[in-house]
């Protein structure tokens, strides 16, 4: 029994969400045809032949969510009957002729401005409706109002039913960009006060701030639609109480902004016009811990908590500022623009009008059983909120991946090293790490994708907990990772990762763990940056180069390089050889092609600043394609040599671009895949 309620929650699921992978337009589309087959089918079994007007009327009414819907299918209705009874009067009684059809038209446009729903326009379904009487001169038409009713009906219920629109997940993820956009625009209108190189940037960063005031303006502005999209909405209705607390969310970074951007006027103006700017640097230390402590209370704020103890030590460090700064205007401006924005921290308050319809709506809900407020603590209700929209997300970018032929998991630990190779590991003890890079996992995890948003609903449990632990600011163990490069591996701590990421943090305590690999890695951990790595190891392994001349790093930008730089080492080896009258190993040969060949190549290169002019390239790539060059212009009796090689590299850069080679690189390591060999059948004799 339980499984089978387990399927039906899934199915109706599915009709309160569209997949993924289909744009809004097209659910639209796909809501309204299958609305107008449902009333083709419908009308025959209601002694509707050819329900040619239910169509119609499907087509005209169907908004995008059920309320607008209803409005649309009771003015359209109301239209059509009154345009019937007033066309079939008038056909019965008067005839018809000019001036009767003017004064008909003039009473039903009349009654249209009355008749409506919205308050602009008027309803000009009641003219429609009395011209089709007057122009068909039959009373027929009555068929037109069954059929206009039918199309309403299932519109509206269409419209509730299936995939309804939910505006609240929207607002939600632009709540949360606004709330990361507020704090960069309040550090970085600080950073750029008093520079006076910064006037270009600050005035950059001031048009930002509008732009993003104007966003948070119009996202204030889109929450009562929203709420019109909730009502007759049965999949989203208990989703009211969580707009309510969005609003007030959304209303206080848009009262907000309004001072951020006198901020950022105020930086910008101090950025173009102030002489001082030793006394500046003397001072933006107390000025950044006042804006650092200024966004933690506002963080505050916005999560529900008390903000107090964070806008008393703003306020302590903007007094130092202000006992340091430069004694003239813009200093002085700028230190009472910071002190308007703590108090709008401080004694913001939402809104406490109450619409009563919504009240009323509210109360019939409550005494039919339904709509009533989530229970549990608001951070833990907001949680699972957030975990439904995490795990939603995950699963359309993995439908969007499986397409795409992407890996949908964070790579793995063993995977890297098994690539590039270990030399030796490192305890490095507890750091702030930045969670944009975080990358993968020591070993594959399917409960989390490669942006660490949860797969699986089974972790809703302990990521619920966790959200709301560190939404109200409790401690949190440090999490273990290992540091590759640039790059981290989580250990333990998969969960915590997860949510910081959703609560938008910038960076995470961790236990660090560094391992240093023969091959250098990336920023990015991708299939082609573990295929270089692992190039890269067995063509360190096949030389030795690392071992008699450690800091040679060669990073090539293409597949199939090393195997070219392999070639020119055995060149060199077999030239050495010669000279030398013995075999040369090849660890020697390489120590000398590094120093006689490799690094006069790359003094040319530096300077002629080759690496300035041709972004994109590497030092590797630089080398190749100069000795590339040297060799076809020597091979043609030109005048060669690496000066007049690096100055064809600069003429033309294309045509210098070394091939691959067309050695057989060794296809990436991958699990042999072993076979019984049967024995073979004897003959019978």
């Amino acid at each position: 029994m339980s499984s089978i309620r387990s399927h039906l929650g899934r199915l109706l699921w599915r009709l309160a969400r569209p997949p993924g992978f289909l744009p809004p337009l097209v659910v639209r589309c796909l809501k309204i045809a299958l609305a107008c087959g449902g009333a083709w089918w419908l009308g025959p079994f209601l002694g509707l032949p050819r329900p040619f007007n239910a169509v119609l009327a499907v087509i005209i009414l169907m908004q995008g969510h059920a309320y607008g819907s209803l409005l649309n299918a009771l003015e359209f209705l109301l239209g059509v009957a009154v345009g019937l009874l007033l066309g079939i009067a008038a056909h019965t009684l008067l005839g018809i002729s000019p001036p009767v059809l003017a004064a008909v038209m003039f009473v039903c446009l009349l009654m249209g401005g009355w008749l409506k729903v919205s308050r602009e326009g008027i309803n000009n379904q009641i003219a429609i409706s009395a011209l089709l009487v007057l122009a068909s001169g039959s009373a027929d038409n009555l068929l037109r109002l069954w059929e206009t009713a039918l199309g309403g009906a299932i519109g509206v219920a269409v419209a509730a039913l299936l995939w309804p629109p939910d505006p609240v997940g929207r607002l939600r993820r632009e709540c949360r960009d606004l709330r990361a956009q507020l704090r960069s625009d309040v550090v970085r209108s600080l950073e750029l006060a008093g520079r006076p190189d910064g006037g270009r940037e600050a005035e950059a960063n001031r048009r930002d701030v509008r732009e993003h005031g104007e966003r948070a303006d119009a996202a204030v502005a889109a929450v009562a639609p929203a709420e019109q999209a909730l009502r007759w909405n049965p999949w989203h209705l208990g989703r009211v109480h969580d707009l309510s607390r969005l609003e007030d969310r959304l209303r206080l970074v848009a009262y907000l902004y309004r001072t951020v951007r006198i901020l950022a006027r105020q930086a910008a103006q101090a950025a173009a016009t102030d002489p001082q700017p030793a006394a500046w640097e003397a001072a933006r230390p107390e000025l950044l811990r006042a804006g650092s402590d200024l966004v933690q209370a506002v963080e505050r704020r916005l999560a529900g908590r008390d903000a107090r103890e964070a806008v008393g030590r703003a306020r302590e460090s903007l007094d130092r500022f202000a006992a340091v700064a430069p004694r003239e205007r813009r200093a002085a401006a700028l230190t009472a623009v910071l002190d308007d924005l703590l108090s709008d921290v401080e004694g913001w308050r939402p809104s406490k009008v109450v619409d009563p319809e919504r009240r009323l709506v509210s109360r019939v809900l409550r005494r039919l059983g339904r709509g009533s407020p989530p229970s549990g603590q608001p951070l833990v209700v907001e949680g699972q909120l957030e975990f439904e929209e995490a795990l939603r997300e995950a699963r359309q970018r993995g439908l969007v991946r499986v397409l795409g032929r992407e890996t949908r998991t964070p790579p793995a630990l063993a995977e890297v090293v098994a690539a590039a190779g270990v030399l030796r590991e490192r305890d490095a003890g507890l750091h702030d790490i930045p969670l944009g890079q975080v990358k993968g996992s020591e070993r594959r995890t399917l409960d989390f994708d490669v942006s660490f948003m949860p797969r699986r609903g089974h972790v809703r449990p302990a990521w619920v907990d966790l959200y709301a632990r560190m939404a109200e600011g409790l401690p949190i163990p440090p999490v273990d990772v290992y540091q590759v490069g640039d790059v981290y591996f989580v250990k333990h701590g998969h969960h915590r990762v997860s949510v910081a990421r959703s609560l938008g943090w910038d960076r995470i305590r961790a236990h660090v763990v560094e391992v240093e690999t023969r091959a250098p890695l990336g920023p990015e951990v991708t299939t082609e940056e573990l295929l270089r790595a692992a190039e890269y190891a067995r063509f360190l392994e096949r030389t030795g180069l690392d071992r008699v001349r450690p800091q040679a790093r060669l990073d090539c930008s293409q597949l199939g390089r090393y195997d070219l730089i392999e070639e020119h080492i055995l060149g060199h080896r077999y030239f050495l050889g010669l000279e030398r009258g013995r075999e040369v190993p090849i660890q020697e040969a390489a120590a000398s092609w590094y120093d006689s060949v490799y690094r006069p190549l790359m003094e040319v290169a530096t300077r002629h600043r080759l690496r300035d002019r041709l972004p994109g390239w590497t030092e590797a790539d630089v080398y190749l394609a100069l000795s590339k060059l040297w060799l076809e212009l020597e091979g043609e009796g030109r005048p060669a040599g690496p000066e007049v090689a690096a100055r064809a590299l600069l003429a033309d850069p294309k045509a210098a671009r070394a091939p691959r080679s067309h050695r057989p690189r060794p296809a990436p390591h991958r699990r042999p895949r072993w076979r019984v060999r049967r024995p073979a059948r004897r003959s019978a004799s």
